[in-house]
C-alpha cells in the first residue's frame, strides 16, 4: 500500500456494490467519491435502471459513511454524456488538487463506456496524478441465469427454478452483478503533450469566444511593445502547429483572410485540456 496522506478514489456506481469498493483498502484511500446516475423523470426502462443505480449508491453511502465521514461525497452525472462526465471529473480533480491530493484513483470497473473514455482522456493529461484501474472478476450473476436457462432439469422443475432465481436476486441486491475475488488491473494512460503557456493563451481566447476568430485580430490582441507584428505572427504560427495537428483548432481561409476556429473535439475538451494550468 502506498503511504500518502491525501489519496482520492472516484467510483461510478453501476449495478455493482462489492466491485465499487475494490481498491480503497489497497490504495489507502482517504477521500471517496461515488458517482451516481442523475435522476430520470420519464417513466421508462432508463428511469428504472437509474433508480436502481441510485438505490445502490445510497446503500453504499450508508455503509461507508462511518469509515470516511465527511470525506465521502455522492455526486450526480449524466454518465452517457461525454462532456458531463468530463465536467464532473474535472471539478473533483481540481477541488482535490487544491486540497492537497497526491493521487487520484478512478475505478472504471462499473462505469459507463463514456465515463471510462473521459477518465482516460483526463488521465493522459495528468498521468502521474490520475490512475484509472479495473477490478477483474470471473464471477458474474448472468452466468447463473444462463445456467438456469440452459438446464432443462431446472426449467422443468418450477419450484427449483424459482428458488434459484430468488437466490440470484438476493445476491444481486447484496453484491451487484459480480461477486467473488477481484484482481485489480492498473490502466496506464498515454501522456498528452503539455501545452506551452502561449498555446494555452490562444486556446483560451477561442474557448471564451465560442466562435471563430480572425487571425489578424488575434495578432493584434497579442501585440505589445515587446512583440511586433512579425514576431507575433511567427510565434502564433509556431504555437498553432500542435493545436492543429491534435485536431483541436482548424484554419479557415475566406478570401484574403484566415480564421481560427475550435473543432468539434476542441469544443468538447477545451475546458479540460488545460486542467493543469
Amino acid at each position: 500500500m502506498e503511504n500518502f496522506n491525501h489519496i482520492v478514489m472516484i467510483s461510478p456506481v453501476g449495478l455493482e456494490k462489492d466491485r465499487i469498493l475494490t481498491g480503497f483498502k489497497r490504495f489507502g484511500i482517504t477521500h471517496l467519491y461515488l458517482i451516481q446516475s442523475e435522476k430520470k423523470n420519464k417513466d421508462n426502462n432508463e428511469k428504472r435502471l437509474a433508480d436502481t443505480v441510485r438505490n445502490f449508491a445510497n446503500d453504499l453511502k450508508e455503509k461507508l459513511i462511518k469509515i470516511f465521514e465527511e470525506n465521502l461525497k455522492l455526486k450526480n452525472a449524466n454518465i452517457t454524456d461525454l462532456e458531463d462526465c468530463m465536467r464532473i471529473l474535472n471539478a473533483i480533480i481540481k477541488y482535490e488538487l487544491k486540497k492537497g491530493a497526491t493521487k487520484i484513483y478512478i475505478n472504471i470497473s462499473t462505469s459507463s463506456k463514456i465515463f471510462a473514455i473521459a477518465t482516460i482522456y483526463l488521465a493522459g493529461l495528468n498521468p502521474n496524478l490520475i490512475i484509472p484501474f479495473y477490478a477483474k472478476t470471473s464471477n458474474y450473476l448472468v452466468q447463473d441465469f444462463i445456467e438456469i436457462l440452459t438446464d432443462e432439469t431446472k426449467l422443468d422443475n418450477r419450484e427449483k427454478c424459482f428458488a434459484e432465481l430468488k437466490k440470484i436476486k438476493g445476491n444481486f441486491y447484496e453484491s451487484g452483478w459480480t461477486t467473488g475475488k477481484y484482481v485489480i488491473k492498473l490502466i496506464p494512460a498515454l501522456p498528452f503533450k503539455k501545452f506551452t503557456q502561449f498555446q494555452e493563451q490562444i486556446f483560451k481566447k477561442l474557448i471564451v469566444g465560442k466562435s471563430e476568430k480572425k487571425l489578424n485580430d488575434m495578432v493584434e490582441e497579442f501585440e505589445n511593445n515587446k512583440l511586433k507584428e512579425r514576431s507575433v505572427r511567427s510565434k502564433i504560427s509556431y504555437a498553432l502547429h500542435d493545436l492543429i495537428e491534435y485536431g483541436l483548432i482548424e484554419k479557415i481561409r475566406r478570401g484574403k483572410f484566415i480564421y481560427l476556429k475550435l473543432t468539434e473535439i476542441g469544443e468538447i475538451f477545451g475546458n479540460y485540456l488545460i486542467i493543469s494550468s
